[in-house]
């Protein structure tokens, strides 16, 4: 009898390792198989990305991602059309595929890619496009100081050149550590206005000029602000607050044609009694900000966006801007 449960104890401990053993097979074959890829990414919509090897024919689709890929080393075989110079002169070589907003779809799958990375809010209409021809797609956005810093280290596991990545992080990080050293005890007041050829906003904590004044211990009179549905960066302008915040400076990021934005502003502030009676009007303390810095993102070129501001709202301490 005992010969007969001792037996039957073994051939049930003999079918539980067979049937726990099939049930392992699927979980190990995809860790196999998750190994064996490069890169395996979360992007900032939340999409899994696999890169099954090291791209090789990588295609940006901004200018800002662009600068920093080449920052750490890497090429480009295409890249989107801009009317701004090119940090790296080198990125002029890659093919154009049309403007940031009107990307060409024949000429992005001519030259066939292994991997395309657009920016989040503009690009997602091509992801349907490129998943059917099996390109890895991943949509990225960058606008305050740390998504540049996540970026760089990004682009850095891309092209495999981690240790450059690092070097761009610590030589910029130490030049905005030399701007904000200099600080002064008492720091000033400003309202950051995002002008276009129709309209006038202010900027909140989160736009790259909000951000840049953040880092600066600058106090913008704008946050708290409630901002509008479509950005959340942003919120309606007002005179008035404007009025009662009486920043002592006013800085104006401008989108479109620089020029006529400043015309049409000045015109406004000279003929109108509410903005002659704002202490930085009258003091002189109204600055427009290069879009290179403030409208697109710098990038790699943070720590000059950071010390522009600074020469901008303390040129007692930090000296005027050239």
């Amino acid at each position: 009898m005992k010969r007969k449960l001792l037996y039957f104890a073994c051939i049930l401990t003999m079918i539980s390792l067979v049937f726990s053993g099939c049930a392992s097979q699927p979980k190990d074959k995809q860790i196999v198989e998750a190994s064996t890829d490069y890169l395996r990414i979360t992007d900032d919509a939340g999409r899994i990305v696999l890169l099954p090897k090291k791209p090789q024919r990588i295609v940006v689709l901004s200018t800002s991602f662009l600068d920093v890929l080449y920052g750490v080393g890497g090429e480009a075989v295409g890249r989107p059309s801009s009317k701004t110079l090119a940090m790296f002169p080198a990125s002029q070589i890659a093919g154009e595929v049309g403007y940031v907003y009107n990307i060409n779809n024949e000429q992005l799958l001519s030259l066939q890619p292994d991997l395309v990375i657009g920016f989040q809010g503009i690009h997602e209409k091509l992801i349907p496009i490129l998943e059917s021809s099996k390109i890895p797609v991943m949509m990225l956005k960058m606008k305050t100081y740390d998504d540049v810093l996540v970026k760089i280290k990004l682009m850095g596991d891309i092209v495999g050149t981690q240790a450059k990545a690092q070097s761009v992080i610590d030589k910029m990080q130490m030049k905005i550590n030399e701007v904000v050293a200099k600080l002064p005890v008492q720091s000033k007041k400003v309202v950051i206005l995002h002008a276009t050829a129709k309209n006038v906003t202010v900027e909140l904590e989160g736009s790259i000029a909000g951000n840049v004044a953040k880092m600066l211990k600058i106090k913008n009179i704008a946050v708290g602000s409630k901002s509008i549905d479509s950005d959340p960066d942003i919120a309606p302008y007002s005179l008035e607050k404007l009025v009662e915040g009486d920043a002592d400076a006013i800085l104006v990021v401008t989108m479109g044609n620089m020029a006529d934005i400043e015309k049409r502003m000045k015109t406004d502030i000279a003929s109108n009694p509410a903005w002659a009676g704002l202490r930085a009007v009258q003091n002189g303390q109204v600055f427009f900000l290069p879009s290179e810095l403030f409208q697109l993102n710098p990038g790699i070129r943070f720590h000059e966006s950071v010390e522009y501001m600074a020469k901008v709202v303390y040129p007692e301490v930090y000296g005027n801007v050239k």
